[in-house]
């Protein structure tokens, strides 16, 4: 009920702008964008790909609104307006926009486009904005803003407001002042409120945090979040290898990259390659060819169970019904053993412990699977025995292979047999699939690898390997005899 109210609101919101937009209606526009979120009107004009529309807006909004509503727009709306500005106009807008915000636009634009644009930044902008482009991609540095507030140790309390209230809407933050000496090496951080309850005649080395913490500029951005919510940080600096800070990080990046690397993950632990793109507005090709790859390379993996059932064929021939519990072995065990890696991955992921930990963990994870493998091993013995009762499973065949043999035994015994012979294997089943499950993301993570990349694919071709093999090998070593006569 909720989406479909935001729904109508955002398309209330369209036909509002539209309609001002039409008209011509300057003050109208002028109220939407000092009432309503910026983010709240790009999202409800994404679709719009009338330049007249968005060139309309863009004349008539005041500059404040401008640069951050441009930021929201999609990179196709902002491809259209880069194009249809006159190089006065974009120029106006770059002053407007922090490095990063650039930065960020011109790495999904064409390069025709990105070379216009860093043509038209002042040279100072357009000197960050490159030296921002060659940072590695996902780390510290590829992220970072450097429009901050830095000041020397010894300025002045009074000194140092006075400069903020200057320099300050040019900043990315206020909130946070980063402290250097002569040599640009960062010392200390001044939270705005210490600042503002100092004495005038205070120097900051005197009330500035000097246990700060900070990233390099080659740390990795999912290091970074970490980092901001092991110390509940609301921006961070971003130094270079000799400890001299080059950029500063802030929370709204952090949200940006916790969805990403949230999203990155979640695909993954599905097999599939990129999900950066909404949904709706990715090609159809482009959605095969995300999914198409591990379906395939799935189906290779494949090849092991496939080998194993051709090697028992003659088992499976000879007694039929096996075939019919080889899918509940093999979903069972996949299950418990996608289970046991997804809590894994999210620990590592979270520091909840390290690679030193594995023993504690293996301990603690052979204690839970022997618990879950007795229940499931019970409840599966129970079941089958009433599906094979009332005939969900047909047993037929099961009097059939006791008639041919000439086994002494009666149908009831054959059945509990059977169902012992399932149960058995899924508890067998349980504890080697929660065994591996919690192993495999701390051997990715052991060999430099993402846990969320290697750990699903493997770990459901692994356990499905082990369950067969336990289940058929229990079938002919221990149980055949039983119904076969062979001694």
């Amino acid at each position: 009920m909720e989406m479909e109210n935001l729904e109508e609101i955002r398309e209330d919101l369209k036909e509002r702008i539209l309609t001002a937009v039409e008209k011509r209606d300057s003050k109208e526009i002028a109220e939407i964008f000092e009432t309503i979120p910026n983010i709240d009107i790009a999202e409800a004009i994404e679709d719009e790909d009338d330049v007249k529309v968005l060139l309309y807006i863009f004349r008539v909004v005041n500059n404040e609104y401008a640069a951050d509503f441009f930021a929201e727009l999609t990179p196709e709306q902002q491809e259209l307006i880069i194009n249809a500005f006159s190089d006065k106009e974009l120029v106006a807008l770059l002053n407007e926009l922090y490095a990063d915000d650039i930065t960020d636009t011109l790495q999904q634009l064409p390069a025709n486009i990105v070379s216009r644009v860093l043509k038209a930044c002042p040279k100072d902008m357009r000197n960050d904005v490159n030296r921002l482009l060659n940072y590695k991609d996902d780390t510290a540095g590829s992220i970072m803003t450097t429009e901050y507030i830095e000041m020397k140790e010894n300025v002045t309390v009074k000194d140092a407001i006075a400069t903020i209230r200057e320099k300050g809407r040019d900043a990315e933050t206020v909130y946070t002042i980063f402290v250097r000496d002569n040599r640009r090496t960062l010392t200390g951080t001044v939270d705005l409120d210490d600042l503002i309850f100092a004495k005038e005649d205070e120097v900051l080395s005197d009330i500035m945090n000097k246990d700060f913490v900070c990233c390099n500029v080659n740390d990795d951005q999912e290091d970074v979040a970490k980092m901001f919510k092991r110390y509940d940080l609301t921006a961070l600096a971003v130094v270079n290898d000799e400890n001299k800070i080059v950029g500063i990080i802030t929370i709204d990046d952090i949200v940006d990259i916790i969805e990403e690397e949230t999203s990155e993950d979640i695909a993954r632990m599905a097999n599939i390659t990129d999900m950066s793109d909404p949904y709706l507005k990715t090609p159809i090709f482009k959605l095969v060819l995300k999914c198409v790859p591990w379906i395939l390379i799935l189906m290779v993996l494949q090849v092991f169970t496939t080998m194993i059932l051709s090697g028992f064929e003659g088992e499976i021939a000879k007694f039929a019904i096996l075939a019919v519990f080889t899918p509940l072995i093999m979903d069972a065990g996949g299950n418990s053993g996608g289970q046991t890696t997804t809590m894994i991955v999210r620990s590592l992921s979270l520091d909840e412990f390290d690679l030193r930990d594995y023993g504690r963990v293996a301990w603690k994870e052979l204690r839970v699977a022997a618990i879950i493998g007795s229940i499931v091993a019970i409840f599966a013995f129970g079941w089958l025995m009433f599906e094979m009762s009332v005939g969900i499973v047909n047993t037929d065949s099961i009097t059939k292979n006791i008639i041919d043999s000439g086994a002494q035994l009666t149908l009831i015994q054959a059945e509990l047999l059977i169902a012992a012979l399932v149960g058995g294997t899924l508890f067998v089943t349980m504890i080697i699939s929660r065994l591996f499950g919690c192993s495999l993301p701390f051997l990715a993570k052991l060999i430099k690898l993402d846990p969320a990349v290697m750990c699903g694919p493997i770990t459901t071709t692994v356990v499905d390997i082990v369950s067969l093999i336990t289940y058929f090998l229990i079938w002919k070593e221990i149980l055949n005899p039983l119904f076969f006569n062979i001694t």
